[in-house]
């Protein structure tokens, strides 16, 4: 561990990059009147310093919590490292929570400031202000919609901060380089697919660690381009995100709309790009549709590159000895596969994909065009678990355990982690704290395998293991991913509990149903959408047990949706309640 704290790993890397004040490099990026507007070093080390420094002026306890309720923009890292130089805590909301949930949050975290961006989160916080009675202030980004006794704007927050450097110069040296490696920095709260969200705490010594095992697996460099667009609140954006990005000194650009990120590729060029599966598999949809509308002998000089690089990976997944005439042609018949790069901006190297399996298909043709999707796995409690590298990768695992970090299985396949990068503990629960650990090592709840080369590969959540009426366990997880390779089939969930057989709940991509309408509607009236999921269940099933196959099956109106509590705001099924609201649904296909 270089940096005994966050607030040293900061100062360093400003000091390293900041220039003079004539010339300063610049760190982050923002949308404003239809351009791109740089934040430099050298703002971005003052702006974090004031709000720090307001913080401890209006009162901020050490350890006290500070909640950020914004989108992706530059004010949410000099909130956070503001926070944290002030001694306290960052605790991050999604910007998709209801009122209720921010409500919960606010109170359980002791949270004592609450900065918004919008005038939209704003109404939000003050419909639930009466009932939070920690807070001591509302900042607020959006200066026109700071017009209420206790709330300030954003601007003037900073000037406050500005104007009282010299009177909390010793207090904030103070809290900010006296941190110790194990206090808590940062509090994530976890989905709580089961119950009330808990709040995580991360340590100094968690985020630095986690960082350094990061750029010892992926690293990332001071010339490097990246988007931010992933909520900050989620570990994985704020880890390998936001700090990962600060120990790198690379620049970030805000993405302010995500329709327009494909647009957004073309301008920015990023050279590293982190996503969820959706987004790799509507590229991969695009380009194959785009190829097919080629002059014919561009596009068999495509197919053919395309198909040496498939046979390159073949082996390379083998573990085999790639033939130098096979390494030669494709060397050769590469340049007709840079098109796939052009999609991202044309300068990637690097793309990571997290959240949910990647679907083999996708993750073959991205690896035989030269630019490998690399799948992880880590959680809350521990972020930095498996990752897989470039140059050594396997689909459908989640790469070999990261530095610093140790993974085994439990004799019931539970996968079990041991590390410095290990959360402190929940907030205010030490009882649930203590039914994570057993005999030091952190109990992940999913369950695993370890192939002979020592590869990671999720198959399921043990506490969502299904009980058929024969005993059978069945893991819902792993069949659901299996159903969402398909590019037609947005969400799913599989039930059984109890039952002789197993049934899903179906919803489905509404561009992509039309797609599948327009391109296969049958003359028989037979309705195409139907018949498509059926042949993604066929699939499913014939890859599986006869336990394990999906009998029957139900295509929902819509989504599975957060307004109806039926997900968490990052996407996990709340199974119980979507139980309950499709009861009738599911019992049909039980009739």
């Amino acid at each position: 561990m270089n940096y005994p704290n966050i607030y040293s790993l900061f100062r360093d890397r400003v000091t390293r990059f900041r220039g003079t004040p004539e010339s300063s490099a610049d760190v982050f990026y923002f949308r404003s009147n239809g351009q791109w507007k740089a934040i430099s070093w050298n703002t971005f080390e003052q702006e974090t310093l004031d709000f720090a420094t307001a913080l401890l002026s209006r009162g901020l306890r050490k350890g006290g919590s500070v909640c950020i309720l914004m989108g992706n923009v530059p004010e949410w890292p000099i909130s956070d490292l503001g926070t944290i130089a002030a001694g306290g805590v960052g605790v991050g909301l999604y910007p998709t929570s209801s009122a209720e949930q921010c409500e919960y949050i606010v109170n359980h975290s002791d949270a004592e400031f609450v900065v918004v961006d919008t005038g939209n989160q704003l109404q939000k916080i003050l419909s639930i202000r009466s009932r939070l009675p920690r807070i001591r202030t509302i900042v607020v980004l959006d200066q026109s919609a700071a017009d209420s006794p206790d709330v300030v704007c954003y601007r003037q927050f900073i000037k406050h901060g500005a104007e009282r450097r010299g009177l909390y110069a010793e207090l904030l040296k103070q809290r900010a380089q006296d941190a110790q490696p194990d206090d808590t920095a940062v509090m994530v709260y976890t989905s709580g697919t089961t119950g009330a969200p808990k709040g995580a705490c991360l340590s100094h010594r968690y985020v630095i660690n986690s960082v350094e095992s990061l750029r010892q697996t992926i690293p990332i460099f001071e010339s490097d381009i990246s988007f931010s667009y992933l909520p900050f609140c989620h570990v994985a954006e704020r880890i390998s995100g936001l700090y990962n990005r600060l120990y790198a000194g690379a620049s970030a650009y805000f993405v302010d709309d995500l329709t327009r990120l494909g647009e957004y590729m073309l301008e920015v060029k990023p050279t590293v790009f982190a996503s969820l599966p959706r987004f790799f598999e509507k590229i991969h949809t695009r380009i194959l549709g785009d190829v097919c509308a080629l002059p014919s002998e561009e596009r068999k000089r495509f197919d053919r590159a395309l198909a040496v690089g498939r046979e390159i990976s073949r082996l390379k997944q083998a573990r085999k000895v790639i033939p130098e005439k096979l390494k030669r042609e494709y060397v050769s018949a590469s340049p007709a596969l840079e098109r796939v790069k052009g999609y991202f901006g044309g300068h990637i190297r690097l793309a990571t994909s997290g959240g949910a399996p990647l679907p083999l298909e996708v993750a073959e043709f991205f690896d035989a065009a030269g630019l490998p999707i690399l799948q992880a796995y880590g959680l809350t409690e521990n972020v930095c678990v498996a990752f897989n590298r470039a140059d050594d990768h396997k689909f459908g695992t989640v790469g070999r355990p990261m530095p610093g970090c140790e993974v085994k299985l439990a004799p019931d396949g539970e996968i079990l982690v041991r590390s410095q990068m290990m959360f402190s503990g929940y907030y205010k629960q030490p009882e649930q704290t203590a039914r994570m650990f057993l005999d030091g090592w952190l109990l992940t709840g999913d369950l695993g395998e370890i192939d002979e080369d020592g590869f990671l590969k999720i198959t399921g959540r043990k506490k969502e293991l299904i009980v058929t009426s024969t005993g059978k366990k069945v893991s819902p997880a792993l069949l659901e991913n299996m159903l969402k390779e398909h590019h037609l089939i947005s969400q799913a969930m599989v039930y059984g509990e109890g039952k002789s057989y197993l049934v899903a709940l179906i919803t489905v991509d509404a561009v992509e149903a039309a797609e599948t309408i327009k391109r296969e509607q049958s003359t028989t009236g037979e309705n195409p959408v139907h018949a498509a999921v059926q042949v993604a269940i066929n699939a499913v099933n014939n890859r599986v047990s006869s336990t394990e196959q999906i009998k029957r099956f139900a295509i929902l109106e819509h989504d599975f949706d957060s307004g109806r509590n039926e997900i968490t705001p990052t996407g996990k099924i709340k199974r119980e309640v979507v139980s309950l609201n499709y009861s009738e649904t599911i019992q049909a296909l039980y009739a």
